[in-house]
């Protein structure tokens, strides 16, 4: 039971819950009393943490072969969990996220609907793809907010925080890109020796010196700085636009701290672990200021 827990990687679930909760609460002021009373948001942060975990189930199905290089520990390339119960738990998942979507409102099971066809369609065609991948689970992470919001009747106040999420989340999915590169590299030679004409790793090309990265790593790093420092010059927006209060500066400047952080060691980038370490600390900049 634990290894299909570990399947579904519910810290990010639970942040993904904790991110459709906030999106909420700044449509209805922060009113305490919300939190003892039956409400919406309830089953949204649910349909979230549900959602969540199936995209995130489904995309270890489809990167069997790529994590027995880059983490053979996974539940699926580790052999605890077998890759159809994996892909089952993935499709029951959706199916019940969407399924309580529905009994919010018709915003909030758009968005769900459509997120789970995107989880879907990122983990088949678009995670390898240069920058479309990364844009797409972008979008899904800053969403949550506006999922939020949405189940309590509103989408624009939180549209900055979905912008702030997403650029912040947009570095990462370019680190961690750069850093299950090997892994990758061989899932895609895989493909080409069993003579699948297009392989899904479209981030590479076959070359007289081997396997070859179409774009190189340097290229890379410097979107991933320019994002992750987007994120830090627009973190005040909520404060100045009256969003949010002095308590919310203070928070986003440890994380914007820690962002800044990350831009310097990407810049000094020399090995892999610099990479690890990067997309574990933009991680906890992004814990800290949700």
């Amino acid at each position: 039971m634990f290894s299909y827990l570990e399947l579904l990687r519910p810290l990010n679930c639970l942040m993904a819950a904790a991110a459709v909760f906030t999106g909420g609460m700044l449509v209805i002021g922060w009113d305490i009393n919300m939190l003892f009373t039956p409400s919406p948001l309830y089953l949204a942060m649910a349909a979230a943490f549900l959602i969540t975990g199936a995209g995130n189930a489904i995309n270890d199905c489809v990167d069997v072969d790529a994590d027995r290089i880059n983490k053979p520990k996974r539940p699926i390339p580790s052999g605890r969990v077998q890759k159809r119960n994996a892909l089952l738990l993935a499709v029951l998942l959706f199916v019940l996220g969407v399924f309580l979507s529905g009994f919010i409102n018709w915003v909030a099971f758009i968005i769900a609907l459509f997120n789970s066809v995107l989880l879907t369609i990122y983990s088949f065609r678009l995670q390898n793809k240069v920058l479309m991948g990364n844009l797409a689970v972008s979008y899904l992470v800053g969403s949550t907010f506006l999922f939020g919001a949405a189940s309590l009747g509103s989408i624009v106040m939180p549209a900055v925080l979905m912008v702030l999420a997403g650029l912040a989340n947009f570095s990462r999915e370019i680190i961690k890109d750069l850093e299950d590169i090997e892994g990758d590299r061989v899932g895609f030679l895989k493909r080409v020796t069993t003579g699948i004409t297009k392989p899904i790793a479209e981030r590479f090309r076959i070359t007289g010196k081997g396997v070859r990265l179409k774009y190189k790593k340097r290229h890379a790093l410097f979107i991933a700085e320019l994002s992750l420092l987007g994120a830090v010059i627009l973190s005040p927006v909520p404060y100045l636009w009256g969003i949010l209060g002095m308590n919310y500066v203070f928070v986003v400047a440890l994380a914007d701290l820690v962002f800044l952080y990350c831009i310097l060691r990407m810049f000094r980038y020399k090995s892999k672990k610099d990479l690890t370490e990067v997309s574990k600390k933009i991680k906890y900049g992004m814990f800290m200021g949700l």
